[in-house]
Order: C-alpha cells, then structure tokens, then sequence
C-alpha cells in the first residue's frame, strides 16, 4: 500500500518543487498582502468574521486545486502516458483523489461555519462541481467566456423563467432523493475530472501541445514577453491577424520614410526595442478591448432595460480598475522589453541616425516616457468620463497613483537592468494598486481634495522624473541593455 501510495504523493508534491525557488519574494508577498486584506475585513465588520475566515480557507483551498491539477495536466505528456506503464493510472488516481479532498474540506468548512447556507450535501455537489468546472477552464480557456458573459445573457434572455418549471422539477428530485442524485453527480463529475487526462492518442498529443503553448505564453508574460494571441491557437490566430497586418504596414512604413535622423532612426528602433508591447499593439489591444466592453455594456442594457443604471453606478469601481489594467499596466513592462531585444541592439547601433552615449541615453528613455505619458492621458480621460457618469470623481485617483510610480520605473539605466523576473513584472502593478486605492481611502474617509492629490501626484512626478533624467544623462550608455548587469 506505501509503495502505491508514495508514486501519488511525489505527482501532488510536483507543483510546489517546480516552483521558482530564485524568487520567493513574490509568493512571499502575495501571501502577506492576502493576510492583510483577511485581517482587515475581519477588523472592518467583526460581525462577518467566521464567513469571512471559511471563505477564505475554501477559496485558498481552491486554488491550490487550480495548481496541483495543473501540474497534473502538466505531467500528462503524450510520450509519458502511452509508454510509462502505470503512469496514466496514478495521475489519474492521483486527480481524483484530490479533487475529492479538496471539495469535500471546502463543503465542510462552509457548512461549519456559514450555518445560513444550504445543505451539506448541496455545498458537496456545488463545491465538487465548481472544481471540475475550473480544471476544465484551465485546459480549454473558452470556458472562462462561460463565466464572463454567461450570466448576463442568462437572466437577460428570460432564461431563468423558461427553464424554471425544469429547474422546479430537478428540486423535487433533489428533495425526494438527495443521496441518489448526489452519488450520481459526483460520478459523473469524477468521470469529467478523469477526462482531462488523455492517453497519449493523436488528440491527446495535440490539446497537450496547445496547453503547453499558453503555459510557455504565460510565463513569458510574466517576465514582459508577450507571444500574442497566436497562444491561443486557432482562435487566437485568427483574432491577432488584424493586429499583424497594421504591424506590418506600419513596418513597411517606418522603413520607406527612412531618413538618417535621430527621429527617423528611434521609430524604427523602437519596433524593435518594444517588441509586442509596442505602441501600435497596445492601442489596438485597446481600441478592441474598450470595444468589446462596450458592446457587452450595450447587450446587457438592451436586454436588463433601464434597471440597469443602478448596476451602472455600482460597477463602477470594477470597469475603473479594468480600464485602468488596460491603459496603466501595460507600461509598465516597458523596460524589460529592452532585455528581451538586447541582441538586436548591438546591431541597432550601428543605424544610420542613431543617437549615440549619453543622447543615447536620452532618446530611449523619452521613448518611454513619451509612451507611458500618452496612454496615461488617454486613460486619464477615460476614467474621467466613468467618473462623471457614475457621479464618483474619486476614480480619478487610480490616474493619480499611477503617473509617480510610471515615471520613476520607466526611467531606469538600461545598461544596469538585470534580467525581468515575475516579480519585477507584478511590484509595479502592485504598487500602482495599492497607491491608487490608498489615495481614494485618502479622498473618501479624510476628506482630502482631489485637486491637492492631483497636485501632489504631479509635483512627485516631476521630482522623481527630474532626479532620474539627470542619472540617466550620466549613466553607460542605454544599449544593449543590461550588459552592466
């Protein structure tokens, strides 16, 4: 039995040896930033604090659900499953296994301490297939539009008073016989969980290659490097075909109006040096993003009527931090796109044009600056509208947080940068949220007036700007990037 037992522990253990043991820090973070949000809901409303503490524990259970099936998945190689015997058989024993002990200590800890909810065995059978559901999505990443547009479309096409006379009669079902209708849920739900893992046949060997894709696709992302939407397979290719073919007539743009002069020589230095996240990219993936909102904002008034101005208002704060992840975050990736082009660079030096030493120094940082300051102002006035609509100027402060921490990140010495790792990726973004929510607390409980954080987030941004124009103006020059380091 231990010699069974043991193969099955070193598959769960595997996402937590696989993790990046050269950063930390970020794991680190992210788990006292979540202690600190716990701790302060529970000092806001005390009255909410064994919910709050069960919900916790259930959603922490989940994701580490999200990161041992994962791995799993992972583990599930093609060549691996067909010629390793044994090998399907304990990962799958291995799924189940904690797919089963990760819902059923999720149904517990609810049902022990949210008394107001339903039964134990509705959380068992809601908790088992809402697990089942979120391995499913990390495989096929469709289903996450499921979640996103599926509810809105749901209640808004009267769904729920057509399909009600069925839905009264699975409660009579579920009523009569609750522990027949459970065992036969949770098998079919098992049967789905087994499902994800294939047996090393053409199918298997093809949906393991795209998984692997978006995986190598969302690590890269975590370090800057984006690999488009091509990630996404065959969707994805055709969705990132306009994008490619703007890049590629403004490509064959820049190169027909070469002139050696300096302006000439950064625009087409800067298709190199800013890669995916050049600016072109980032005002389409905009353009379409704030599209797709729209639209999506347009179907679900159409469908909700006017009851849904109340909603209007009362989304307001999600659609600003989603407009805000949109124009801010992007920026701040900027400098490790340096790191990821710094082969070419060598040979970028010589173009005809180019600024050389310290004016090196100089054009590539207002490269930067001229980008991030663009997408802030147009930000900036898009919040402004969702603020004024939703009668909440305190939005505003998330552009406020956001300009100081943009200048001072963007105008480092490039020939000093070190290799981007996820942490470098997520401090900036983190740091804008916590500096844009902190200068909103400021607004909202001490009364602080917008125009003076507006003014403050300008004066710091100066200073810091200025400060870090002078290092620049001495510092090695900028290219390649990272050969300080």
């Amino acid at each position: 039995m231990m010699n069974s037992a043991h193969p099955c522990n070193q598959l769960l253990l595997a996402f937590w040896r696989q993790r990046d043991r050269e950063a930390p820090w970020g794991r680190r973070a992210l788990f006292a930033l979540t202690l600190l949000g716990l701790a302060l809901g529970l000092y806001l409303v005390p009255q909410m604090a064994r919910p709050l503490l069960a919900g916790s524990a259930a959603l922490a259970l989940m994701s580490l659900w999200m990161a041992v099936i994962g791995s799993l998945m992972q583990q599930n190689h093609p060549h691996v499953a067909r010629f390793v015997p044994g090998h399907l058989r304990r990962t799958l024993t291995a799924a189940l296994a904690a797919w089963a002990g990760v819902s059923l200590a999720s149904a517990v800890l609810l049902w022990l301490f949210m008394p107001m909810l339903p039964s134990f065995a509705l959380l068992l059978l809601g908790a088992a297939a809402l697990l089942a559901f979120m391995g499913w999505a990390m495989r096929e990443w469709q289903l996450w539009l499921v979640v996103s547009i599926g509810p809105v479309l749901f209640f808004g096409a009267g769904l729920d008073r057509k399909l009600a006379p069925l839905g009264a009669a699975l409660r009579e079902l579920w009523l009569g016989q609750p522990l027949t209708v459970l065992a036969g849920c949770l098998l079919a739900l098992g049967w789905l969980v087994a499902r994800l893992f294939g047996h090393g046949d053409t199918a298997h060997r093809a949906t393991y290659a795209r998984t692997e894709r978006m995986r190598r696709a969302a690590e890269d992302s975590m370090q800057g490097k984006y690999a488009g939407a091509a990630a996404f397979g065959r969707v994805g290719e055709w969705l990132s075909q306009p994008f490619a073919h703007a890049a590629s007539t403004w490509q064959r743009h820049v190169v027909a109006k070469a002139k050696p002069t300096a302006g000439s020589a950064m625009s087409r230095a800067e298709i190199v040096l800013h890669g995916r996240q050049h600016w072109l990219y980032q005002s389409l993936g905009a353009v379409v993003g704030v599209v797709i909102a729209a639209l999506s904002f347009v179907v679900a008034f159409a469908l909700a009527g006017q009851g849904l101005q109340d909603h209007w208002t009362k989304g307001a704060y999600g659609m600003a931090i989603g407009l805000a992840s949109i124009g801010f975050n992007p920026c701040f990736t900027l400098p490790n796109m340096l790191w990821h082009s710094r082969r070419e660079q060598a040979l970028l030096r010589l173009l005809p044009g180019l600024p050389q030493g310290q004016a090196l120094n100089r054009a590539v940082a207002w490269m930067q600056l001229r980008h991030v300051l663009v997408a802030w102002a147009l930000t900036t006035a898009g919040l402004g509208l969702l603020a004024w609509a939703a009668n909440e100027p305190g939005l505003l402060c998330l552009a406020f947080g956001a300009l100081p921490l943009s200048t001072g990140w963007l105008l480092r010495v490039p020939a000093r940068m070190k290799s981007p790792t996820a942490w470098a990726t997520v401090v900036p973004i983190l740091a804008f949220m916590l500096m844009g929510w902190g200068l909103y607390l400021l607004h909202r409980e001490l009364r602080a007036p917008l125009i003076l954080l507006a003014v403050a987030s300008v004066a710091l941004s100066t200073g810091l700007g200025t400060w870090r124009w002078h290092a620049l103006s001495a510092a090695p020059a900028a290219l390649p990037a990272g050969r300080l380091s």
